[in-house]
């Protein structure tokens, strides 16, 4: 957008140019001719038409407009020789836009207390609990984590009615080399055996039955948070013993609806963290729902206001888990592609010439030095690029970058 408000500025100086060059005409025909007595004119050179040739230069978001004169076939003879050239090159041109994100431990997952007892050790906050892991102790026994979407609701024993919450133990049993058994719904005598064998693992009476809240459900890996019991203190069936979000940092942006078009769900970003040398690469990973009028989102919890527009909850995971570094919080700037032309040819917007009749052009240099006006179409602009077709424009052609 900045590159087509800079365009836009030097037709405006190109067209102020002619205008000029046509009041200068005017008032040079509206004098009165010479007397006899008067002194002799220097005779005109009638030479072919002219040129108006404006050279655009960005510098500090500013346009400055050259203008020279000259026939239109060749480079004006008042414009010095180009102080340095480029080569025409051809590749994808991408416009992108910067958000700004929040890198962050996000999303909640909650894990309810289902059992009674004396709070013994609970995870240390920034600790990462997976599968078979120890999220606290009750009575010096682990409250332990396994993967799965159905939230531990009933005990585990020999002679329970089958459900997926039994497939989802055997699945977890399984992964954690306690076999023998075939995973489906069903709470088999093999199954009672597998969880015999776990529970001597986990110092817990062999009984090859579970108890509710023994083992908690989680869709993947959890981060402790700050715990709400601390040990000695005494926790019951429901009460919360120690808050956990997801295990990998990720970043939340809260987009408008304008914005919302440029993060789809799987699109690659690229994420400026500080103190951090170049980009990191992420990707959407989910949209939240619409926020607006101050209501409440499903996901946003009402935050997420923006110049009193809607907004929309984007997380955006990181492809590099140690890209963060040792970062639990802080605020990024997030770049997406919202325009790509592909194998486009490009050159420098210093290269670019205004002309004044209308259109652009650039200065050809030759092998032998030579140069010429050559004209060319714009298209996108980006990233100090343009994008240029037209007769005679090929890759690797070079051409002057002039100066003021």
């Amino acid at each position: 957008m900045a590159g087509r408000e800079h365009m836009a500025e030097a037709e405006a100086a190109a067209t102020a140019a002619a205008e000029a060059e046509a009041a200068a005409a005017t008032a040079a025909a509206a004098r009165p001719r010479a007397e006899p007595d008067d002194p002799p004119h220097r005779p005109r050179r009638r030479g072919r038409g002219v040129v108006v040739v404006c050279a655009l230069v960005l510098t500090a978001g500013a346009v400055g407009v050259v203008v020279v004169r000259d026939r239109a076939d060749r480079v004006p003879s008042a414009q010095p020789p180009p102080a340095a050239t480029a080569p025409v090159t051809r590749g994808d041109l991408v416009v992108s836009d910067t958000l700004d994100g929040t890198l962050e431990y996000a999303d909640e997952v909650y894990l309810p207390n289902r059992l009674s007892g004396t709070v013994t050790w609970v995870a240390a906050p920034g600790a990462t609990v997976s599968r078979g892991g120890v999220l606290y102790r009750l009575d010096e026994k682990p409250v332990v984590l396994l993967y799965g979407k159905v939230p531990a609701y009933r005990a585990f024993a020999p002679g329970m009615s089958d459900g997926k919450d039994v497939r989802q133990l055997k699945s977890n049993l399984a992964a954690l080399g306690y076999t023998g058994f075939t995973v489906d719904e069903t709470y088999t005598p093999g199954t009672a055996y597998a969880v015999r064998r776990w529970q001597r693992t986990l110092g817990l009476p062999r009984t090859g039955e579970l108890d509710l809240g023994r083992v908690l459900f989680a869709p993947e890996a959890v981060r402790a948070g700050a715990a709400d019991r601390r040990p000695g203190d005494e926790a019951r069936g429901g009460s919360p013993v120690l808050a956990t979000t997801r295990a990998g940092i990720a970043v939340t942006v809260k987009a408008t609806m304008a914005q919302r078009p440029l993060l789809p769900v799987g699109r690659k970003v690229s994420v400026t963290i500080p103190g951090r040398d170049g980009e990191a690469t992420g990707r959407v990973a989910s949209v939240g729902t619409v926020v607006g009028g101050g209501g409440k989102g499903e996901e946003d919890g009402g935050e997420g206001q923006k110049d009193g527009g809607r907004t929309v909850t984007v997380r955006i995971t990181l492809l590099d888990r140690k890209a963060a570094g040792s970062l639990t919080y802080s605020p990024v700037r997030v770049k997406a592609e919202s325009e790509r032309h592909r194998d486009v040819l490009t050159v420098p917007v210093a290269a670019l010439l205004a002309v004044g009749e209308g259109g652009y052009g650039v200065q050809t240099v030759a092998a032998d030095g030579t140069t010429r006006l050559l004209p060319v179409t714009t298209g996108l602009f980006s990233g100090g690029r343009v994008e240029v077709s037209g007769t005679g424009v090929r890759e690797g052609l070079k051409v002057g970058i002039p100066t003021l």
